[in-house]
């Protein structure tokens, strides 16, 4: 056994082989999610026309706008943790905010079941993919940095492709945000 520390910065040939599975396991899911979400591929978009209108978030649940909320959050914090010096107090605090909101929007969503006659949708994936990576990405931090940053990048990327099949013609975004 080698006397050097071990360095959590550096990656192996088994790290970066465990992201590429890892990475073409979510694409894989990305795609199957796409193809069987109702909705989420329309195959022809009307010609939108930008008219923010909050009525359609407000007259839904306590929950579902509970959910937009901690998605807002997650979706403004991320590009400033990306921007941010890493390590310091700021990115750390910002950080576990933008976990705790990424994980509650998971939560919400296995109460929100309106658009399969109550049963869980493809998007849920999301969901489970969140359950399992931002408590993985955290302990990260601690033992492999450069294996966080992938995974919390991993993780936004997510978030971003979930909130493009919020946008389908006839869901909630797009009614907030198209009429």
């Amino acid at each position: 056994m080698s006397d050097a520390p071990h360095n959590r910065y550096a990656d192996t040939a088994r790290d970066r082989r465990t992201s590429f599975l890892i990475t073409l396991g979510c694409f894989t899911a990305v795609a199957l999610i796409l193809l069987l979400t109702p909705g989420a591929m329309p195959s022809s978009l009307p010609r939108p026309q930008l008219q923010f209108d909050l009525g359609p978030l407000m007259a839904q649940s306590w929950l579902v706008q509970f959910h937009v909320a901690t998605v807002v959050i997650a979706l403004a914090l991320g590009p400033v943790q990306f921007i941010l010096p890493k390590g310091k107090t700021l990115h750390r605090v910002l950080g576990w905010t933008w976990a705790a909101a990424m994980f509650s929007t998971a939560v919400a969503t296995f109460f929100i079941r309106d658009m399969r006659d109550g049963q869980l949708s493809p998007i849920h994936l999301f969901s489970m993919m969140t359950f399992i990576g931002v408590p993985m990405a955290l302990w990260l931090a601690r033992v492999k940095v450069a294996s966080h940053a992938r995974s919390m990048t991993g993780l936004y990327i997510g978030l971003v492709i979930a909130g493009v099949t919020a946008i389908a013609p006839g869901r909630l975004v797009w009614e907030t945000f198209f009429g």
